[in-house]
This record gives C-alpha cells, structure tokens and sequence, in this order.
C-alpha cells in the first residue's frame, strides 16, 4: 500500500489548514524585519539538515546547543513584529478595489510639491521589506491619493520631515525615519539630510527613493547605492514605471 492509498479526506483537510497556516504566516512576515531573519533561519536549516546527511558531527553539535537559545532570542527581539501580527490577525484582512494610477497620483504630487518648494521624500518598496523604517512613524495602509502625499508634506505636522513609504498601491507608512548614507564622496555640500536619507535607504534596500528639495525645487532619484540629481519630470516618470513594471512581473 503507497502513501497515496492511505491518504483520506481528513489528510486533505489536515494538508489545506497548514497550507493555510504557512501562507497567513507568510503574508504577515513579508512586509516586516522578521522577513530577512527568517529567509537567513531557512538558510540555518538546510546547512543542518546538510550536516546531518553527511556526519558533519561538530556543526550538528553546535546547532542542537544553539537551537533552543536562539528560538527563545528571536522571540525576545522580535516581540514588537510578534505582537503586532497577531493584532492583525485578530482584526482581519478586508481587501480594497484601488482605483487610480499610483504613478499618476505620485508625480501629480511631485510637480505641486515642487512647484511650492516643499520638501519630500517619497519612498517605492520593491523587494526589500522596509516596515522596520516605519515603526516610529504612522501606519495609514491608505490608497495612493497625490492629496495625501502634499498634505502630509505640506501640513508641517510631525511627519512632514519623515519619509511616505507606498507599497504596491498603498501609502502604508507616513514619518518613516531612513537610515542616512554614511559615503563621503556620493553627496556634494548643498545636499542635506533628506538626500543622505535618501541614499542611505538606497544603499541597503532595493527600494526607488524621491527626494525633493525645498532650497533648490529640484528632483532627484536614489535607487540601487547611488543618487541622480536634477532629474527631469520625465524621467522620473520613466523610473517609476519601470519600478511598477518590474512590481508586475
């Protein structure tokens, strides 16, 4: 008799539930900090699994010792991320019809921005999480609307000085606080702290960063290490097609 003779009804429904259950718990991870820990904890895994086929005793050994330490740190360090996802679950997911053009709703908000010479910075996530830069900020969750952006740019509330981070279709975070660059050499002295913002986000993620400035009603882009100052509107148009292109593929 094979597996499959012996697989009933109630081993389907027993498959679909943690099928269910790993994909919840990946939906809440994806956005989050916890997501890189828990691709470099995937990665732990196989190397043990690997020492394990092959006899490699002395790293089997060191995994059995660590291994119950380390499930009770990443509990510790990651309480807050722990927290706030059973707080979603708890409420539910309800999914939005988003209407509009993200790339539309952002560059509207870029020339009126610009044209007052207001300062910004507009943050696309791509593949990398960025939800830990939003933690001090506001978590809105909210559809693109190019009104929001100005307002929250142009209020000089609390949060016009963070940065708007959109995922997808969404505003999800207003006042993020970026990591600032810490190069020398890739920003000249009449750009601030926005710029070394920018770069710096764009050093460490794969994220399109917008940065307006205030001083000179300029443009400029920070993606993959490196910034681009002056950037013509169109573009910025192009880069953020290509960002919403590659978001589709």
């Amino acid at each position: 008799m094979t597996v499959f003779d012996r697989f009933g009804f109630i081993d389907a429904i027993d498959v679909a539930v943690l099928a269910v259950l790993l994909y919840q718990a990946y939906v809440l991870l994806v956005g989050s900090r916890a997501w890189n820990v828990l691709r470099g904890l995937v990665a732990l895994g196989l190397l043990w699994l690997v020492a394990s086929s092959i006899g490699l005793e002395g790293t089997k050994w060191v995994f059995d010792r660590v291994a119950p330490v380390g499930i009770l740190a990443l509990v510790v360090v990651f309480q807050p991320e722990l927290r706030a996802a059973l707080e979603r679950v708890g409420r539910g997911r309800s999914k939005r019809s988003v209407r509009g053009d993200p790339v539309k709703e952002i560059m509207a908000a870029v020339r009126n921005l610009t044209a007052r010479r207001v300062g910004a910075l507009i943050v696309i996530e791509r593949s990398t999480p960025l939800g830990e830069y939003g933690q001090h900020g506001l978590e809105l969750d909210t559809p693109v609307r190019a009104e929001l952006i100005e307002t929250l740019f142009d209020s000089g509330g609390p949060l016009h000085d963070g940065a708007v981070i959109v995922r997808g279709n969404d505003v999800v975070y207003a006042g993020a606080i970026l990591p600032l660059s810490q190069s020398q050499g890739a920003l000249t002295a009449n750009l601030g702290t926005r710029h070394r913002a920018g770069l710096g986000l764009a050093e460490l993620s794969d994220a399109l960063i917008v940065i307006l400035s205030e001083e000179r009603g300029t443009v400029s882009l920070a993606r993959d290490g490196t910034i681009t100052t002056d950037v013509a509107p169109s573009d910025v148009v192009k880069a953020l097609r290509d960002t919403y292109g590659e978001a589709k593929a």
